[in-house]
C-alpha cells in the first residue's frame, strides 16, 4: 500500500483539527486493474429522482473511476446538513449558490434487497464509480454518501465512534460527525507522475543557477584571497593578510555548501529519470502504477530536499552578495571618501588597507558600488568598508568601527616601473579603504598617543612601497 499525506482543497485548506490523522491509502492491485472497467456485478435500481444534479446519469455501479482511499478526517459536514439537494434533507439545501452539487447517498441508489452491511469498502465501491466526486463520507454506522467536496462546520467535542455495521473493527462516523475519506483518481497517476517531474525540473533549474553562482563565487574568490594574501604578507602587512585567509576560510565554506546543493541535484536528477522510465505507460496495470507512484515519492522527496537546500543555499549567498535593488547601487560608493581623507589628505588617493571590527561575513565578487550599497543596507552598524579587487573578483570587509590603517606611498598608476621592488602591482588592481562620509565628516581620525580619542585609529601605518 502507498502511505500519501493528507489531502486538502479549497473549503478544506487552513481548516485544522485536533482529530486529524494521516493513514494510509487503502489500495491493492485488484482495485488497481479494475480501473476503466465495467463492473459485472448486477443490482435492482431503485430510481429515485433526487441525487446529484442530473440524477439521470447517475450510474454508480458502471465503471470504475477511483483506484484507493483513504480517512481524511472526523467532521460535521456541512455538505451532509445542507448538501442534499433531492434528498431528505432537500428542505435545508443551501449549497447551489456555492457549487450547485448534490451529494449522492447509498440508499438512494441501491435496492434494499441489494444493500450490503456498511462499511469503508461498501461506500468506497459506490462512490467510485460516480464522476466527478472526489469524497465519500460515513454518517452513525451505516448512512454512506459521496461528495464532490467537503465543509466542515462548527460542531461538539463529539467524536466518530459509531461501529461499522459490517466491521465492529471499523468506525464510520458517529451520531453527530461523519467520516470523511477522500479518493484517488485511476487518471491521476499520470497527472501525479508530470507534476511531480515538472516540480522537480522546476526546483533544479533555480538550485543549479544558485549552486553555480555560488560555486564561482567561493572558487574565483578564494583564489583572489590566496594572491592578496602572499602580497600583502612579502609587503609586510599583517592586517591584509590576516583579512585574507579569513577570506579564504569563508569562501571554503561557500564551497562547502554549493558542494552540498550540487549533491542534492544529483539526487534529483536520478528522480526526474525514474520519472521519464515511466512515461507513456499503461496505469491501469497495478505493477505499472506501483513503480510509477514509487518514482513519484521519489520525485517529491527528492524535490523537497532540493527546496530546503535552495532555502539554504539562498541564505549562504545573500550573504556572499547581498541582494540589493540596483537603483540603490548606482554610485553609492560616492558618498564614502578614503579613510585617509580623515587622517592625511595629502595621501587620500594612495591604496590602503584597514583593520578593525567587522560587521558581515566578507562580499565576494562584488563592485565597489555594491560593496557600500552592502554597509548602507545596515545602518547604525556599517561604517565603512575595504575592498579589495583585481579582474572582476573582488573581497569587500564591512566595518563596524575602524582600528588601523596601512597606507602604500610606493604605488603610482601606470604599469610597473624597473627598481622599485615592491611597485608590482597590476595596473587594474583596487586596494582600498573607505569610510561613510556621513559618519566621519569634520572629525580627524589621526592616532591619538593620549588614547582619548574612541573614535581614532589606534595605528597608521605609512609604507614608502607598494603592496607588492
Amino acid at each position: 500500500m502507498r502511505v500519501l499525506g493528507l489531502l486538502s482543497i479549497g473549503l478544506v485548506s487552513g481548516h485544522e483539527h485536533q482529530d486529524r490523522m494521516a493513514l494510509q491509502m487503502v489500495t491493492s492491485a485488484e482495485m488497481k486493474n479494475m480501473c476503466g472497467k465495467t463492473i459485472n456485478k448486477k443490482f435492482s435500481w431503485l430510481q429515485n429522482p433526487g441525487a446529484g444534479m442530473d440524477p439521470d446519469s447517475i450510474k454508480p455501479f458502471a465503471k470504475v473511476l477511483k483506484d484507493g482511499y483513504m480517512l481524511t478526517e472526523c467532521v460535521k459536514d456541512a455538505m451532509y446538513e445542507h448538501g442534499d439537494k433531492f434528498g431528505n434533507n432537500k428542505f435545508d439545501y443551501k449549497m447551489g449558490p456555492i457549487s450547485n452539487s448534490s451529494i449522492v447517498h447509498y440508499s438512494d441508489h441501491v435496492a434494499k434487497e441489494d444493500r450490503e452491511q456498511m462499511d469503508h469498502g461498501v461506500c468506497f465501491e459506490f462512490c467510485r464509480g460516480i464522476p466527478d466526486m472526489g469524497y465519500f463520507g460515513i454518517s452513525n454506522g451505516r448512512d454512506c454518501y459521496c461528495e464532490t467536496f467537503y465543509k466542515p462546520m462548527a460542531s461538539d467535542s463529539s467524536e466518530c465512534d459509531s461501529v461499522c455495521e459490517g466491521d465492529n473493527t471499523l468506525m464510520c462516523g458517529g451520531p453527530k460527525k461523519n467520516s470523511i475519506f477522500s479518493m484517488h483518481l485511476c487518471a491521476d497517476t499520470e497527472s501525479d507522475l508530470k507534476t511531480a517531474k515538472q516540480n522537480a525540473v522546476e526546483v533544479g533549474k533555480k538550485l543549479n543557477k544558485l549552486e553555480e553562482k555560488t560555486k564561482k563565487a567561493g572558487s574565483d574568490n578564494e583564489k583572489l584571497a590566496g594572491e592578496f594574501q602572499k602580497q600583502f604578507g612579502a609587503a609586510g602587512d599583517p592586517v591584509a593578510s590576516g583579512l585574507m585567509q579569513d577570506t579564504k576560510i569563508w569562501a571554503g565554506k561557500v564551497l562547502d555548501a554549493a558542494k552540498d546543493s550540487d549533491e542534492v541535484i544529483k539526487k534529483l536528477a536520478d528522480a526526474r529519470k525514474a520519472s521519464q522510465k515511466m512515461k507513456g505507460k499503461d496505469f491501469t496495470n497495478y505493477d505499472n502504477a506501483k513503480k510509477a507512484e514509487d518514482a513519484i515519492d521519489g520525485c517529491a522527496a527528492a524535490t523537497e530536499a532540493a527546496e530546503e537546500s535552495l532555502e539554504s543555499l539562498q541564505k549562504v549567498y545573500d550573504q556572499v552578495s547581498p541582494p540589493i535593488d540596483s537603483k540603490r547601487v548606482k554610485k553609492s560608493a560616492d558618498q564614502y571618501y578614503p579613510i585617509m581623507y580623515f587622517v592625511d589628505k595629502e595621501f587620500k588617493d594612495v591604496p590602503s588597507t584597514c583593520g578593525g571590527d567587522q560587521v558581515a561575513k566578507p562580499v565576494l565578487g562584488v563592485s565597489m558600488d555594491h560593496c557600500a550599497a552592502s554597509c548602507d543596507a545596515l545602518p547604525g552598524k556599517c561604517v565603512g568598508f575595504g575592498y579589495f579587487g583585481r579582474d572582476g573578483n573582488s573581497v569587500c570587509i564591512l566595518y563596524s568601527k575602524f582600528k588601523s590603517v596601512q597606507y602604500y606611498t610606493g604605488c603610482s598608476k601606470g604599469p610597473p616601473k624597473k627598481g622599485k621592488k615592491f611597485f608590482l602591482q597590476k595596473a587594474n588592481d583596487v586596494v582600498a579603504c573607505q569610510a561613510k562620509l556621513q559618519s566621519f565628516e569634520g572629525l580627524n581620525l589621526t592616532p591619538k598617543g593620549n588614547g582619548k580619542c574612541d573614535i581614532c585609529l589606534k595605528e597608521a601605518t605609512k609604507a614608502n612601497r607598494c603592496y607588492k
